[in-house]
């Protein structure tokens, strides 16, 4: 085997073509639609293996500005997290993992992921720590209202949704900003059709209709107020026979919902932060579920 790590993945077709396919295979997913779309920027980084010109082993690292109650943290998120079975328990993600700290570790404030029920044990092995999450949950009272689903091909609405995100999300405690690239990861994929602008509150929201529920991903409108709140935002958007309102967000009111430990290994948080405590210790939170990496 001839292996080596590149970190210049994004930028060169043939690695990028090779990464591709490694994703595909792995994930049923490609990037290249948002590559070519303007959207991949260099605050995400493949560190991939390659044996010859196959792509064998991957982690990316995704540099992200995270607001929360008015600071702004460094965070490294690292995901994308893969090895082609042929050449898996035989280091390789270790070796990366290894060589990720090296380049990170000092630079950031925090380094986290998400992983599933099958690596639970693997990243402690490094000094991450799991960190429960909580969700938030209230009964729907619809209210159905005015609202238009965005056309996530029209150029015109890619900038309504543009202009509204740089208004960040004023009723989540905890978000990631300045990263339009990574929301349309999501925006222009499986959630192209959950982004709807209400002109009653004048704001984007992206949230999915499941049968007697509503799960809002997020929230772009101007500060909250009395005229302004989520809930009856949420309301309006919800359908005839909604009974609960789902957030995949930590509200900052989170007196208007029920909160609950987020059960499950499925998508289970990891902090790597050397003793230092961060917004991600302590406290009852839910890390955006559309700022995943």
């Amino acid at each position: 085997m001839s292996l080596y790590l590149s970190k210049k993945v994004m930028r060169n077709d043939s690695l990028r073509r090779a990464f591709n396919t490694l994703a595909v295979k792995t994930f049923g997913l490609s990037f290249e639609d948002w590559y070519q779309k303007g959207y991949w920027s260099e605050f995400n980084t493949p560190y991939t293996i390659f044996d010859g010109d196959r792509a064998v082993a991957n982690v990316s690292v995704n540099q992200l500005k995270i607001l929360c109650q008015g600071k702004v943290y460094n965070g490294i998120q690292l995901g994308t997290v893969m090895t082609d079975e042929a050449y898996r328990n035989q280091g390789l993600s270790r070796h990366i993992m290894e060589q990720v700290k090296e380049d990170w570790e000092k630079r950031y404030d925090f380094i986290f992921l998400f992983a599933n029920e099958s690596v639970l044990d693997f990243y402690p092995k490094f000094g991450f720590e799991r960190k429960e999450q909580y969700q938030f949950e209230t009964k729907a009272v619809p209210s159905p209202g005015l609202c238009r689903k965005l056309n996530m091909d029209s150029l015109h609405d890619r900038q309504m949704l543009a202009h509204y995100y740089k208004k960040t999300n004023p009723f989540s405690e905890i978000q990631v900003i300045d990263n339009y690239g990574l929301l349309m990861f999501y925006c222009c994929s499986f959630m192209k059709d959950w982004v709807y602008y209400s002109p009653e509150y004048d704001a984007v929201v992206i949230a999915e209709q499941d049968h007697n529920s509503l799960r809002c991903y997020d929230v772009y409108c101007d500060k909250r107020d009395e005229r302004n709140d989520l809930p009856g935002l949420l309301s309006s958007m919800a359908k005839a026979g909604t009974k609960r309102i789902e957030l995949e967000f930590t509200p900052y009111d989170v007196g208007c919902f029920d909160r609950s430990l987020r059960g499950g290994d499925a998508d289970s948080l990891f902090v790597l932060s050397e003793g230092r405590e961060t917004i991600l210790d302590g406290g009852k939170h839910l890390f955006p579920s559309i700022s995943h990496t």
